[in-house]
């Protein structure tokens, strides 16, 4: 039974508002709750985009390859196995020879320990790149998530309010037959009801083409990028999210990144690992000395027995056109270039994370002031506009701002929670380590955006 009172100007019925505030402001309904699709959460997004992306395939095949170049370089160079026959004759005599050698090389100059080093430099470099891709990877996928949590949120804010601009037209139409309303503010009801429905199409497209990023970042292939109506299981206002804004000390966040930053770390390795073979282009200009052992028979017409014995032989490589300066020299380049790299890697490390840090406390502040004016006081004003309307207190054009006020304060706050959580993710992809390890010492905590 609903109770209906009928105010002094309009006789509209409170019963039929209430239902209209009730799809305008109730937080609970969205587009997830009506799909019976299996929950995808934050977690399980990173997990299966970890094992899809072939980005990451990519860098695991480089760390497998760089594996087993340093194998490789440990390995001694083979011995050569050399047979030879001469034979001779003249005046009627004839002579014959066999001679079978093993022919070692002898790398005396440390070449073999520098080539093996420089492997290991380049290894050690392929599998912080593959940190690198983990952690872009991760990113891209929170920033996804995140982006398709708010892109649904906004969604769902339209069709509540379409719902209830739904529900008013049927009221003005009542009151517009009654003779309780103009033709102009019925006309006005219409023209904001269809502006809102242009909203929720726009809304709609924009959480599809977030869920089709999303679905392409955790898709098995290419060719199947998997359901985009799955539901997602975390949500931008769940404790899942991560913990409160805590200030934190700017040298705290440099001292983490210096330590943990993939790409930092990978540029050290490649610049000592461009040093190391320089020292081994330096090295290799030393002759590598062959030694050769082996056994010889002769064979003399006329002679019934044969003679036999040992051969041995040293030989050794004279540097006289070739002494390889122009290697060693773009090596030593190589190296310089490298080690210049990975200062200017460190600046823009430091960088980022000052920027990503002021970047995620922006967002904390606004959020801040954008939630005191939110959570039930907003509803319970926007309600108490609604019963005003109802009883003719108020007229249609501050119903209207009313809704739309909430409406878009609504959608921004919603749009700031994802962007605190891809500040958050950034700001952690910039330390290269999550915010747990910083110290906080002296920190100052306050509540933050995913309070």
């Amino acid at each position: 039974m609903v109770l209906s009172l009928r105010s002094r100007s309009f006789g509209a019925p409170i019963g039929v508002a209430s239902v209209a505030l009730a799809l305008l402001a109730s937080p609970t309904l969205s587009h997830a709750q009506s799909r019976t699709t299996s929950a995808l959460s934050l977690a399980d997004a990173v997990a299966q985009a970890r094992g899809a992306s072939p980005d990451l395939r990519a860098a695991r095949e480089a760390v497998a390859a760089a594996r087993a170049r340093e194998r490789q370089a440990s390995a001694f160079q083979n011995p050569l196995l050399t047979y030879s026959r001469e034979q001779t004759s003249g005046a009627g005599q004839s002579n014959s020879q066999n001679i079978a050698t093993l022919e070692q090389p002898l790398e005396l100059g440390g070449q073999r320990g520098a080539r093996r080093n420089a492997a290991r430099l380049r290894r050690e470099a392929a599998e912080a790149r593959l940190a690198i891709a983990e952690a872009q990877l991760d990113f891209d996928v929170t920033r996804a998530y995140a982006q398709a949590l708010a892109a649904d949120r906004r969604a769902a804010l339209a069709d509540q309010a379409t719902g209830a601009f739904a529900v008013a037209l049927r009221v003005s139409r009542q009151r517009l037959a009654a003779g309780d309303v103009s033709g102009y503010a019925n006309r006005r009801l219409r023209l904001e009801a269809a502006r809102y429905g242009t909203v929720r199409a726009e809304a709609t497209l924009a959480s599809r083409t977030a869920r089709v990023t999303l679905a392409s970042l955790v898709a098995g292939s290419p060719d199947a990028l998997g359901p985009t109506d799955v539901v997602l299981a975390d949500s931008l206002f769940a404790d899942s999210l991560p913990a409160a804004f805590v200030e934190l000390a700017p040298d705290s966040l440099r001292a983490v990144a210096l330590r943990g930053r993939g790409e930092l770390r990978a540029a050290a390795l490649e610049a000592a690992a461009s040093t190391a073979e320089a020292r081994l282009a330096s090295r290799e200009r030393m002759p590598v000395p062959v030694l050769s052992a082996g056994v010889k028979t002769e064979q003399v017409a006329g002679v019934p027995k044969g003679m036999s014995g040992l051969v041995a032989g040293v030989s050794i490589p004279l540097p006289l056109w070739d002494r390889r300066a122009g290697t060693v020299g773009a090596a030593e380049a190589e190296a310089r270039r490298r080690t210049a790299e990975a200062g200017a890697v460190r600046r823009r490390v430091t960088r980022e994370v000052a920027e990503a840090y002021d970047a995620y406390r922006a967002v904390a502040s606004q959020l801040e002031t954008l939630r005191a004016e939110l959570g039930p006081e907003a509803a319970t004003a926007l309600r108490a506009a609604q019963v005003a309307y109802a009883e003719g207190e108020i007229p249609l054009v501050e119903w209207l701002d009313a809704v739309r006020a909430y409406q878009e304060a609504e959608a921004a706050y919603a749009t700031l929670r994802a962007d605190a959580l891809i500040r958050r993710a950034a700001l952690e992809r910039a330390l290269g380590a999550p915010l747990s390890t910083v110290t906080t010492d002296g920190a100052r905590g306050r509540p933050g955006p995913e309070d």
